[in-house]
């Protein structure tokens, strides 16, 4: 694999902002250092001396809400490279904790931030506030056959993936535009609070995933999306899995409920923008899921995508 000169010697942190790691996953932790070292050329590695710890009052995260934003705070300031290591829940809890001068360092030094599930709140949010892009990638999932196109991605190059189906009429034309989202339940959290943040939808397509819930769970989370007119304005939406293990028959059977509810609860809305010329493309994404790692997409939260009619979906981080 080919080292570039511009991600070689970088410094690359491991977090735990959420969920902890079990000693089962140390072997995923190796290989993911492993194959990042080899790909980027960055001997500069540091791991969060929280990665294996229990908060003594609240069990299922790693530390208390002050260590966690205290490391964040030093980790935007000091390294290149900023992976979460799990999902879980507890990034969410830094948000409220970051200031002024925290975001001003982000647009400043413009640190990478890579992570997946809980973590996609902070990657919206780096991307939102400061316009800084991030990576969606469940680092503890690379292996020989996924690294190649997470590290071009990191490189600047150009990555592409293939999209299952078309829930939609395919475009006519190929779809650009700018990928935000990730996991659902954090997404909508990202967006339901006092001051929300108004991103410009026009110009951005939705990425979403979930695990663990239900048709009624996600009636909810689609009325918060409508709430905040997302559905009205974007330029396209990639549905990946909203169900556990697609592999298994109740898995199968869900996502296929929950496509077909997707479709139905947006059927006015696809009706109005048709009407106005400016149809929703609306792709399936299968592998975009938390339980897969042949064909994984590495998606560049505030970067660039583009989708064709032949399902290609290409990305660049810049």
């Amino acid at each position: 694999m080919h080292v570039n000169e511009k991600t070689a010697g970088k410094s690359i942190y491991f977090i735990a902002p959420s969920t902890r790691l079990t000693e089962q996953d140390l072997p995923l932790l190796k290989n993911a250092i492993h194959l990042l070292r080899g790909g980027l050329g960055s001997g500069k590695i540091a791991l969060s001396a929280h990665l294996f710890t229990r908060d003594e009052q609240i069990d299922h995260v790693t530390a208390s809400t002050a260590e966690r934003s205290r490391e964040f705070k030093e980790a935007i300031r000091e390294h290149d490279i900023i992976i979460s290591i799990a999902g879980g829940t507890g990034a969410e809890d830094l948000l409220l904790t970051l200031d002024r001068a925290d975001f001003r360092c982000i647009r400043k030094r413009r640190p990478l931030f890579i992570g997946f599930s809980d973590f996609s709140i902070l990657l919206n949010e780096a991307y939102s506030r400061c316009r800084v892009p991030g990576i969606l990638f469940p680092c503890l999932r690379l292996n020989e056959g996924n690294v190649g196109e997470l590290i071009a991605l990191i490189q600047g190059n150009e990555v592409m993936y293939r999209g299952s189906a078309w829930l939609s009429d395919p475009p006519p034309e190929r779809v650009s535009g700018v990928p935000i989202g990730g996991n659902l339940t954090t997404f909508v959290n990202f967006l339901n609070r006092l001051n929300p943040p108004r991103p410009g939808w026009r110009g951005l397509i939705l990425f979403i995933e979930d695990v663990g819930i239900d048709i009624e769970d996600l009636h909810r989370l689609l009325a918060a999306l409508r709430r905040h007119r997302v559905f009205s304005n974007i330029k396209g939406l990639v549905i990946g899995s909203l169900a556990g293990d697609l592999n298994s028959p109740a898995g199968g059977e869900f996502q296929d409920q929950a496509l077909s509810f997707i479709m139905a609860y947006l059927a006015g809305v696809l009706k109005k923008r048709r009407e106005q010329n400016s149809p929703l493309p609306i792709m399936v994404m299968r592998e975009f899921a938390h339980d897969t790692t042949r064909g994984l997409p590495a998606v560049p939260v505030g970067g660039l995508a583009s989708l064709s009619a032949s399902l290609d979906a290409v990305f660049r981080l810049k």
